[in-house]
């Protein structure tokens, strides 16, 4: 009973650390991960479902979904420079994340639109307007990161 409990401390200082570290992020990457897997099983089936099976594609399907993380990554790197040049410079930041987030966000949304898209190809039957809602959640999470590369120009223009 000893070992089970340290182990249970264990994880939930794992979790503590984690969910201090990435903020919302810690909530949003497990949403990514179970979005990557159902989008990779439905096009795999859907391939099946078509003869058109192969396993360099698959392959390929899986790095494509590991670079997924890279650009996470290179979101939360940007994140992690401004809030130290913001410090550094004596700006209070209140967000620990934004642009891993905005990325994050965007790759689920793209997760989505691709298992509607397999899931149309195994002809299950959606309603009409589920891949628009997601299509145009994706513009406006697209501009949103527009507007804020925008800003970052403007402000670097101004100074």
């Amino acid at each position: 009973m000893e070992k089970v409990n340290t182990v249970k401390v264990i994880i939930a200082s794992i979790g503590a650390f984690l969910s201090a570290k990435l903020g919302i992020l810690y909530i949003v990457l497990p949403l990514l991960m179970v979005a990557m897997v159902i989008d990779y099983v439905s096009g795999m089936l859907a391939a099946k479902k078509e003869g058109k099976t192969n396993s360099k594609t698959g392959m390929w399907g899986i790095v494509k979904k590991l670079m997924y993380g890279v650009e996470i990554m290179v979101g939360m790197i940007v994140d992690w420079t401004i809030l130290n040049v913001a410090s550094s410079l004596g700006i209070n930041i209140p967000v620990a994340t934004f642009f891993g987030l905005l990325v994050a966000i965007w790759i689920i949304i793209n997760e989505l639109i691709s298992i509607l898209e397999n899931l149309t190809r195994l002809e299950v039957p959606l309603p009409p307007f589920l891949l628009k809602v997601v299509a145009n959640f994706k513009v406006v999470v697209e501009k949103s990161g527009d507007t804020l590369a925008n800003q970052v120009k403007t402000d670097t223009k101004s100074e």
